[in-house]
């Protein structure tokens, strides 16, 4: 039965015809962790038509390197040489949250800042890209909400907004045309992180089954 609701749940992200589904597991506190990252934030997809929007990499190419990896010269995102970055010393209570997540590998996991009047212009992040239909064996992206200011308003196209708050952790559909603008006064920060489920796959199986019973009415 959980595997019948899982693939359920993959055919509406697959489909667009989902938005997002909230997870039912907590994130720790970890504010003193995001101070220790704070200086190494660089501008994200710099020269777009995006504004205050900065990153950094936990787990990833390199700390700077924020981008897929044929930004880099790769051409296989789930075969690059993605690994921990230095910034898994200075934040062990988010690392050990990631190593405890159902996934077997990552590519990218990466702080998100958008500073206080920030945008994210309205995009899609994999557009034309043909996704498999066991999503499962394919990347799969986690947003947590670490710090969301209440003014601010992630969009997904005919779905409407994110019901965000502090800790909420979501898959998100990011296949669909969204946009995020920060109106308060404070650093919206984010965690995304691409999980590959792997041989993790009934524990993620699990968690989706036990997320839609809890959440899906929600949507």
């Amino acid at each position: 039965m959980s595997e019948q609701v899982t693939q359920e749940v993959i055919n509406k992200f697959i489909t667009r015809k989902l938005g997002w589904l909230r997870l039912d597991i907590d994130f720790p506190e970890i504010e003193k962790e995001l101070v220790n990252v704070e200086p190494y934030y660089v501008e994200h997809r710099e020269g777009e038509k995006h504004k205050g929007w900065e990153s950094c990499c936990l787990h990833g190419l390199d700390i700077d390197k924020t981008l897929v990896a044929k930004e880099y010269g790769y051409k296989d995102e789930l075969n690059a040489p993605y690994k921990w970055t230095k910034l898994k010393k200075l934040c062990p209570v988010t690392t050990k949250f990631w190593e405890e997540f159902p996934a077997e590998r990552y590519s990218r996991i990466r702080f998100m800042k958008l500073r206080p009047g920030g945008t994210v212009s309205i995009h899609n992040d994999h557009p034309g890209t043909v996704i498999p239909k066991d999503l499962m064996n394919h990347l799969i992206p986690i947003n947590v909400a670490v710090q969301h200011p209440a003014e601010c308003v992630m969009h997904i196209e005919d779905h409407g907004h994110v019901p965000f708050k502090d800790k909420r952790i979501y898959m998100v559909n990011i296949l669909k045309n969204h946009m995020v603008t920060n109106n308060s006064m404070i650093d919206r920060i984010h965690m995304i992180a691409q999980v590959h489920v792997g041989n993790k796959r009934k524990e993620f199986t699990d968690l989706i089954t036990r997320s839609w019973d809890k959440y899906g009415v929600q949507i």
